[in-house]
């Protein structure tokens, strides 16, 4: 409900306050890499040397090209459909509105108010197997067709673009000292609206891991762990938007993306004699312990250690410490919670905790 352009102002407008930047008219036409870094080769301007490069540069991926990553998928939908922003009067902004086929047809069109601006997000869907039309004529001519609307009523067409629902799981997540995240890494339908928080997730997953290894001294070797994590997830992702799409599943709990787990990880380390309710691998829930919620604690680059109705040593410099009684929900323990949220080390006793964070990087 929110437009994609507003969502990339806050994003950007939060990197520039943390001192980042971005440069834009720099596009890609290469990458060079070796043990030491990888180089980025640009249409216009000199190169840029980094030390690590994550490609989030969507589903047409050309760093994913440039290292051949290749992506194994199906076509979901061999339809072409169009997505536009548009400014149109004469049209309720309560509602969604949705316009469905005439008799014997499926070609369906919908129009949804964007929540905090005078826009609207269109998605028509076209019977024939065709180059969509993607100029303001053309728009207006499609809502015109398919509505009450006339032509005259779409007042702006701010944005435009055609696509063809498909899923596609690239092959590789990791490539020497590139990695893949968002699009580039995983394209599907956008039932259930799943793109996002995957993204998202890949990005917070990925980020704790290279900021261990570049400044917390951890092994670049945890960095294989953010293939063996994600891949995984975004593959059952992938299944479950074509499903919605088919009409074979309806949206749940699992489109929520709440009870996500990486149990079987490398990463998830438990010495508890008795594992309970919450385990190494899991999301933190939230709650409160002593007057603190747990959201709150967690939120941040850092590590929390949770020591709840046992002792615990000191923890490392930047490893926020949170004590309390035994816990409904977490029961009695250490819970060392990872960066990006997730329960990484789960003891009864602080005996390897250490050892942990060590090879963690945690700090």
């Amino acid at each position: 409900m929110v437009p994609q352009w507003r969502i990339q102002r806050i994003l950007r407008d939060r990197l520039e306050e943390l001192g980042g930047r971005i440069a834009f008219g720099r596009e890609v036409t290469g990458v060079t890499q070796d043990g030491d870094g990888v180089t980025a080769h640009f249409a216009a301007g000199p190169p840029l040397r980094a030390r690590y490069v994550v490609a989030a540069d969507g589903g047409r991926s050309a760093v994913r090209r440039a290292v051949g990553a290749g992506m194994t998928g199906e076509a979901v939908d061999p339809l072409p459909m169009l997505v536009a922003d548009v400014r149109i009067s004469g049209l309720d902004r309560d509602w969604w509105h949705l316009f469905p086929p005439r008799e014997g047809e499926d070609e369906f069109l919908t129009l949804c108010p964007l929540a905090g601006t005078d826009d609207f997000q269109l998605v028509a869907r076209f019977t024939e197997d065709t180059r969509v039309d993607l100029s303001p004529d053309a728009v207006r001519r499609v809502v015109a067709a398919r509505t009450h609307l006339a032509a005259e009523d779409v007042t702006e067409v701010l944005w435009a673009s055609d696509f063809r629902p498909r899923a596609a799981l690239a092959d590789r997540f990791r490539v020497g000292r590139v990695f893949l995240a968002g699009d580039a890494a995983h394209v599907h339908s956008p039932a259930g609206g799943q793109g996002l928080n995957t993204s998202v997730q890949d990005a917070c997953n990925l980020g704790w891991k290279l900021d261990a290894v570049l400044s917390g001294g951890a092994d670049a070797s945890l960095l294989d762990s953010y293939e063996e994590e994600r891949r995984a997830v975004a593959a059952a992702m992938l299944g479950l938007s074509t499903r919605i799409h088919r009409g074979e599943a309806k949206r749940g709990g699992a489109t929520l993306q709440l009870d996500l787990e990486y149990r079987g990880s490398s990463l998830s380390a438990e010495t508890r004699t008795e594992p309970g309710p919450v385990r190494a691998g899991d999301r933190a829930p939230d709650g409160r312990v002593d007057g603190v919620r747990l959201f709150d604690a967690f939120r941040g680059p850092h590590w929390t250690l949770l020591a709840l109705g046992t002792d615990a040593p000191e923890p490392p410099t930047g490893v926020r410490l949170v004590r309390g009684p035994s816990h409904r929900t977490y029961g009695t323990g250490l819970f060392l919670v990872r960066p990006d949220g997730y329960v990484g080390w789960a003891g009864d006793t602080s005996d390897g905790l250490g050892a942990y964070l060590a090879r963690v990087g945690g700090r």
